[in-house]
């Protein structure tokens, strides 16, 4: 794992990424959303039969508020919100229905089907509970929506019920204000929905080796286990009305987050105790499903995210760009609309928009997550959401780009199967620094739908040419560029760079390369290079070698690092690092444009182990 035991995917433009915090940074009896606190009661599965029985029948439901599909969007797609619908009701469905006596004592178990139940108890002068119960363990779904990891009690609609004949207990119903019960429901559905959608679109993928169909199996399914269908694994989401998870960690912004490695959601019930006026995430599906889309890629997939800042307005971290990219299609694929939503209070107080951004039509250049040429859209998170977009909807139409026009639809599947397979796919153990690019590659390697235009419509290259290119010391063939060099590179002034690592321009100012160890022990890789025309005025390039894990500019993360002056246009310039290497280990070969006194005239490169030149190869064999 990332940053210790808490790498953390949380909700779009706030921090992705933060270390584990001291437990006494949390309120209200928190102690760490890692923390196992007591066992979840165990599910409730046994179905009763009774001699002489009576019928109990009846509803279930939860309200919610909803948006208005009408909002003043510009700049990243802040937009004011221009009212709520009224609260709508929708049946609780797949639910977990637990039946007790007076003693607490079990003595039917149901499920709350599609949103009504029928079930029998033995006939008598005799009350019992009926709970409907956020929390669901069948054909469709296995989920449990709890309050807090300390606790790990489920929420439950009850009614009480004498069983002197056949009853029919009517609606039961949770509410969206007050204890805002209905918000557990939401968060449950929302699951429920995004499990549905799966099986709509991948029941059955085996046309792609090795791809992970999605069925009403009881068999579970992850990337580990041997079963290659099955339904998806338990994922838990911890709700309280009026907790923010970022207490846990000492912060004030309203948080949403994925824990991976224990299949947690922690989602946004309010600020100290307030629904109706701070930031919730309850009613917001965007945000829900986005954070289930990282338990999708935790437990079925898999994820080399850094986490860290993800704003929406520039290139970041590739593999963070997939990460977030994807969580982001997930929710508009799963809610048929292509837009990211999230709200802030209700009309019970205040009402506003944290953010609306359209995932179909490029609003505007200015402030926007716009790639301007070619490969830049693989280094920011909204393009990988429109390419995935565009290659399920049924438009046609890009809006936005110009070019390339589009018109693939529903290949879902196709994106699934290089998000899941073991052997082809990106749980493959050979990858590594998995990002967009890659996805492409898996892709083309199917031989599936062409998605040349949707790639082009989007600014994306189709391979991992700009971020985590194979290389290898084997069939290089001729080198493209005079004097024997097989890569070149153009560096390019970049608004506010002044040389760091935090202002550099990832596309055009850093070439990255993965290189896979062939053997242990204290060995050599070598950049050298040279101007091109001999002008005087060279750039700067340095190499760093990171570990597979690694922060881009984080000196942690180097395995070794070379950062010389250059000497003369005239002569070849070298950069060899000496590290020890472990056999079958992923590095990241960073070449890397020094702009602090200037971005310098494009120059040509080799990168060489052990003397060996390295070259390109279009994926790990």
């Amino acid at each position: 794992m990332k940053c210790g035991l808490a790498l953390l995917f949380f909700s779009i433009f706030v921090s992705g990424c933060m270390t584990k915090k001291s437990s006494n940074l949390a309120t209200n009896g928190r102690v760490s959303p890692t923390y196992q606190g007591p066992a979840e009661a165990a599910f409730c599965s046994t179905t009763y039969s009774y001699g002489d029985p009576v019928t109990i029948t009846g509803s279930a439901r939860y309200i919610r508020r909803n948006v208005w599909g009408n909002a003043s969007v510009g700049g990243l797609g802040t937009a004011s919100l221009s009212g709520l619908h009224p609260a709508t009701a929708h049946p609780i469905r797949g639910a977990e229905i637990r039946v007790t006596d007076s003693s607490g004592n079990v003595v039917q178990c149901a499920d709350s089907g599609t949103g009504s139940f029928s079930l029998q108890l033995p006939r008598g002068n005799t009350t019992y509970t009926v709970s409907v119960n956020s929390r669901a363990n069948n054909t469709l779904l296995y989920a449990s929506v709890l309050n807090q990891p300390e606790k790990n009690q489920f929420y439950s609609l009850t009614a009480n019920v004498t069983t002197n004949g056949s009853v029919n207990i009517g609606m039961l119903t949770a509410a969206a204000d007050g204890d805002a019960l209905g918000a557990a429901f939401n968060i449950l559905d929302q699951l429920y929905n995004a499990n549905a959608y799966l099986r709509s679109q991948v029941s059955n993928c085996s046309s792609f080796t090795g791809c992970k169909s999605v069925t009403a199996s009881m068999t579970t399914l992850n990337k580990t286990s041997s079963p290659t269908s099955g339904r998806i694994p338990k994922v838990t989401a911890y709700w309280t009305n009026g907790y923010n998870p970022n207490n846990y960690f000492g912060g004030t912004g309203g948080l949403s987050f994925y824990l991976p490695d224990y299949s947690r959601l922690f989602i946004l019930g309010g600020q100290n105790g307030d629904l109706n006026s701070s930031d919730t995430d309850h009613f917001d599906d965007s945000v829900i499903i986005h954070e289930y889309g990282h338990f999708l890629e935790d437990i079925i997939g898999i994820s080399d995210s850094p986490g860290g800042q993800h704003t929406g307005t520039k290139p970041i971290d590739p593999r963070l760009a997939w990460s977030e990219g994807w969580g982001n299609f997930f929710q508009a694929a799963v809610r048929g609309d292509n837009h990211y939503i999230d709200t802030i209070g209700n009309d019970d107080g205040e009402t506003d928009m944290a953010f609306y951004v359209d995932l179909e039509t490029v609003l505007s250049a200015a402030g926007y997550d716009y790639p301007t040429q070619t490969g830049e859209g693989n280094f920011r998170e909204f393009s990988v959401s429109r390419m995935l977009w565009d290659v399920i909807d049924t438009n046609p139409d890009n809006g936005g780009f110009g070019g390339a026009n589009e018109t693939i639809s529903n290949a879902f599947n196709e994106i699934w199967a290089a998000f899941s397979s073991t052997t082809q796919g990106f749980p493959y153990s050979l990858y590594a620094f998995r990002n967009i690019g890659l996805l492409h590659l898996i892709q083309r390697d199917y031989n599936a739908t062409d998605w040349s235009d949707a790639r082009a419509a989007n600014r994306h290259d189709g391979d991992t040419s700009e971020y985590g290119q194979y290389l290898t010391t084997t069939s290089c063939g001729a080198a493209p560029y005079p004097g024997g060099y097989y890569f070149s590179i153009s560096p390019a002034s970049y608004s506010g760079d002044d040389g760091s690592f935090a202002k550099s321009d990832l596309l055009n100012n850093n070439d990255f390369f993965h290189f896979k160890a062939p053997v242990s022990g204290s060995k050599t890789i070598t950049l050298e290079y040279k101007d091109v025309d001999g002008n005087a005025q060279e750039a700067d390039l340095d190499l760093y070698i990171y570990k597979e894990d690694y922060t881009y500019g984080a000196s942690a993360s180097w395995a070794g690092v070379s950062r010389k002056n250059p000497v003369s246009p005239l002569v070849v310039e070298s950069e060899p690092v000496t590290f020890n290497m472990t056999a079958g280990a992923n590095y990241l070969l960073n070449v890397f444009v020094y702009t602090g006194s200037g971005i310098g005239t494009p120059a040509y490169y080799n990168l060489k182990y052990e003397g060996q030149t390295l070259c390109r190869a279009t994926i790990v064999p």
